[in-house]
């Protein structure tokens, strides 16, 4: 939330330009009007600006041209007081480039913000990350011996296999040679 003050103080304004005062009698309204408007940048910035309610700066509506004019020609200690105090002046044909500055200067400090975080989440998703691939590193090659384990087991079964083939068909080529035998023996007889 951005806060706009519009009220203003004229009466030393335009006693202070009045050519019909004395210089003397000026010079005093010019310190008069220097007062006025200090004190009106810290009315807005103490009113205006709430942490964590509104915006961290304020516009000061200045209602005629005349007074923005004068004080950006002739008042630059005014302007860098305001600066201090966070408080922006504006008058009626600067106001909205004002705002549409305030606007781009506050969406590039949330974008900083944001920035910030963005950038601190990324880094500990990178680091969750490295973990993650360190643990698939270590499954993986788990995974791989228990796979190298399974082939060789694999081999192992085979050759147990093929010798119970072997042994298998030794009784029973045993089998067969005694049976051949018996014929042969009772073909003899």
């Amino acid at each position: 939330m951005l806060c706009v003050d519009s009220k203003f103080p004229l009466e030393n304004y335009q006693r202070m330009i009045d050519k019909n005062i004395s210089e003397p009698e000026r010079k005093i309204y010019e310190r008069d009007f220097k007062t006025n408007v200090k004190k009106h940048i810290n009315d807005i910035s103490s009113k205006y600006i709430i942490d964590g309610e509104t915006s961290e700066q304020a516009i000061m509506f200045l209602p005629a041209e005349a007074i923005f004019a004068e004080i950006n020609a002739y008042h630059q200690d005014l302007i860098d007081y305001a600066g201090t105090r966070k408080v922006w002046m504006a008058s009626p044909t600067t106001l909205m480039s004002v705002l549409s500055t305030v606007q781009v200067v506050l969406r590039n400090l949330e974008r900083e913000k944001y920035a910030g975080i963005i950038h601190e989440e990324l880094n500990k998703l990178g680091k969750d990350f490295k973990l993650y691939k360190d643990r698939w590193d270590s499954l993986a090659k788990d995974i791989k011996r228990v796979s190298d384990d399974v082939d060789k087991i694999n081999i192992t079964s085979n050759k147990i296999e093929k010798k119970f083939d072997r042994i298998s068909k030794v009784e029973v080529d045993r089998n067969n040679d005694a049976l051949e035998s018996e014929e042969n023996a009772e073909t003899v007889f």
